[in-house]
């Protein structure tokens, strides 16, 4: 039975709110923190001096305010210890495991609807309903690449504590808030310092006429206008960047982070700090900038950032140039009872937003309990998944409501959210790619057409691979290029499953392993009046396309069950729905292989593992040419799709659960002919298609 406690992992800002959130909706969760306290970056990854860049009222949550006595922009110290009092206060610390660090989660089911198993590092496994991933995104060090070496000093910004870490020619490297305060503070204890920047960035002040930047920051003002009242506050306390001799930005304001900073142009102006271009190389001491310039420093510092990381569900989200591409910032597409929370840099405090959107999970996390979809793809409908990072007040809290709003008409009509999605299945195969179970995914004949398609598609989303077929330079060809491509385990097991004895070998080899995905693809056809076929050749086709098949998965299948999640996709054939003269063997075979899918899709409901029938049409392959056609009928024929569109569209269809999979429309159109159609009609026509073919 599926536990009901859910989990939190992380305890910094947006992990606490959370936990906050969960415990006043009376949800019962497990609070995972891989550190000795709370706090996330600012009990670990801060320097001495650092202060908010945003105000006090609009950084607290909007259920426990600061102390009056903090100043307008706390400290570090401060921000920390309310952080603890916070999850003193209501009883939060007490449910945090400490030292407890994650290493992976992965769905009970294909799309996460009977819960989630989370293995500790400990290698702990648990299970619960739901996980909320709330570890923050500062803490995986990015230190860019340069030619040459440089023999000085170096230390990244999260291990930089005060200008004792320093030497006397120090080079800050970055355009960020902790750039700017590093270098002025490595120039006022140390008389100078330089700052790289190898690009133009925007600059806002602190404060507006003694206000707070972020307080002006009204949440119900448009993006453009807030973008044009932003550039008038600069223009009109900063002025033009270039008589600082900074590089004017080459995009626009918002659309990237800005830096709230104004004490580095009091640097700029009085001579402490000089801006240079970005790195060019290294030599011993000597670094060269891009503009010719040359500069000796004993220490660098690299305030360049981090790395987004959720290590735990990489394989799981689909990632955009180093972000993941959620729904609100929060939501998973194709997952249900999996969120994100903390993954986004708001333009001014996150408290309100931060104490909103934790209740909005919260929510959430009870309502999914009674649909049948995820409630991300409900959402979906209303908002694209986005790996966009940045975003202002207006359009977080304009997201929060709309979420809000759709929440509640899911909540009174759940059987509705069904066909909120289901409704929207003729539409083209999403953008994003629904995720499948993560693990090793096997594929047989993989060595060409749809079982090659299907590798690479696999690949792509991150799967270990298990290659089968019998051409073992193919495998072994595709193998390394995967691995090349996509850094991701590949296994070659060459074998003729049209051989009992190597297929009953291989069966003991497999049952073994931890396996996740089967993609039961090997099969073969034979094209000519059955009076004139080879007998070998036709028994070759019986036991490959059914009995190797029906072997395969019966070998596999409970290894899966016993996982609780999986996923079998079975590529039969829109000739199994109908007696196709010509090709009697093939059509018999791959009736079978129709039915068998389309009853074990039945069989494996409410277990956590799905099975779906992939029934294609033509496909450009070699195996119309292996099966006796001329290749030259596919020739600009429309109705042959590509290899790689039908392996997309079959996982597509694999991880939403669904029971068939026909893409392209004369598949359609062959399966509705087939069901419709009284064969007493269909077989002459069929007949007469078969003497025609060359």
């Amino acid at each position: 039975m599926t536990s009901q406690r859910h989990c939190i992992i992380g305890a910094g800002y947006a992990g606490l709110a959370v936990a906050k959130a969960f415990t006043d909706a009376g949800l019962e969760h497990d609070h995972l923190e891989a550190t000795e306290r709370v706090g996330g970056n600012w009990a670990h990854r801060v320097y001495d001096s650092v202060q908010l860049i945003t105000s006090a009222s609009v950084t607290q949550y909007a259920d426990h305010p600061m102390p009056r006595h903090y100043p307008t922009f706390p400290s570090a110290a401060q921000m920390l210890a309310y952080l603890e009092d916070y999850a003193t206060r209501f009883g939060l610390s007490e449910r945090i495991e400490f030292g407890t660090q994650v290493d992976a989660c992965a769905p009970r089911d294909p799309r996460g609807m009977t819960g989630w198993r989370v293995r500790l590092a400990s290698g702990e496994e648990r299970e619960y309903a739901s996980v909320v991933a709330a570890t923050g995104h500062y803490w995986d060090k990015k230190i860019p690449e340069h030619p040459g070496t440089f023999t000085g000093r170096t230390v990244h910004s999260a291990d930089y504590r005060n200008p004792t870490d320093l030497g006397e020619r120090v080079l800050v490297v970055g355009g960020g808030n902790s750039a700017c305060d590093i270098a002025v503070e490595a120039a006022r204890a140390r008389g100078r310092a330089d700052i790289s920047l190898r690009r133009g960035y925007w600059f806002v002040p602190r404060t507006v006429g003694g206000v707070p930047t972020a307080e002006l920051a009204n949440g119900w003002l448009p993006e453009p206008v807030e973008r044009m009242r932003t550039r008038a506050g600069v223009r009109a306390t900063i002025g033009d960047y270039r008589r600082y001799g900074l590089q004017m930005p080459e995009h626009d304001i918002f659309d990237q982070d800005v830096t709230v900073n104004t004490r580095i142009f009091d640097a700029f102006e009085n001579g402490r700090v000089r801006p240079r271009r970005g790195i060019a190389r290294f030599d011993g001491n000597t670094v060269h900038f891009t503009d010719g310039g040359i500069g000796e420093y004993d220490t660098i510092v690299w305030a360049t950032g981090y790395h987004l990381r959720l290590p735990f569900l990489e394989r799981l989200l689909e990632w955009q140039d180093g972000v993941p591409l959620l729904i609100g910032h929060t939501f998973a597409p194709g997952l249900a009872n999996l969120t994100v929370q903390g993954l986004i840099a708001p333009r001014l405090g996150a408290g309100s937003l931060a104490t909103k959107g934790s209740r909005l999970i919260a929510d959430v996390t009870h309502v999914q309990q009674r649909l049948d979809v995820p409630f991300a793809d409900v959402l979906g409908r209303l908002a694209r998944p986005s790996a966009k990072m940045t975003a202002g007040a207006f359009e977080l809290e304009r997201g929060l409501d709309a979420a809000r709003v759709v929440l509640r008409f899911v909540d009174r009509h759940p059987r509705a959210a069904a066909r909120i999605v289901d409704g929207h299945q003729h539409l083209t195969v999403p953008r994003h790619r629904p995720p499948l179970p993560a693990g090793t995914a096997v594929v047989t004949g993989a060595s060409s057409g749809i079982g090659e398609a299907l590798a690479y598609e696999l690949a792509e989303r991150g799967h270990a691979l298990l290659l089968i077929a019998r051409r073992r330079e193919r495998l072994h060809r595709l193998a390394t290029e995967l691995r090349a491509k996509h850094g991701i385990d590949v296994e070659v097991l060459p074998c003729d499953l049209a051989d009992r004895r190597q297929r009953e070998t291989l069966c003991r080899i497999l049952t073994g392993r931890d396996i996740s995905v089967i993609c039961a693809n090997a099969g073969a056809a034979t094209f000519g009046e059955l009076r004139d076929a080879d007998s070998v050749r036709e028994a070759d086709q019986v036991e490959l396309n059914v009995n190797a098949l029906h072997q395969l998965v019966i070998a596999l299948l409970p290894g899966l069950l016993r996982r609780n999640s999986g996923a079998v996709l079975v590529t039969g054939s829109t000739a199994g729905h109908l007696p196709m003269p010509g090709m009697a063997t093939y059509a018999a075979t791959k009736a079978f292989v129709n039915s068998f899918a389309e009853a074990l899709h039945s069989e494996l409901r409410d277990t956590g593992v799905t099975c779906t029938l992939l029934a294609p049409g033509p496909v450009h392959t070699e195996f119309a040419q292996e099966a006796g056609l001329d290749e030259s009928a596919q020739s600009g024929d429309p109705t042959w799709l590509p290899a790689r569109r039908v392996a997309a569209e079959a996982l597509h269809g694999l991880a939403r659960g669904k029971r068939i999979v026909s893409p392209g429309a004369m598949a359609k159109l062959q399966t509705a002919a087939a069901r419709h159609v009284p064969h007493a009609f269909t077989l002459p026509a069929l007949r007469t298609m078969a003497r025609n073919m060359p």
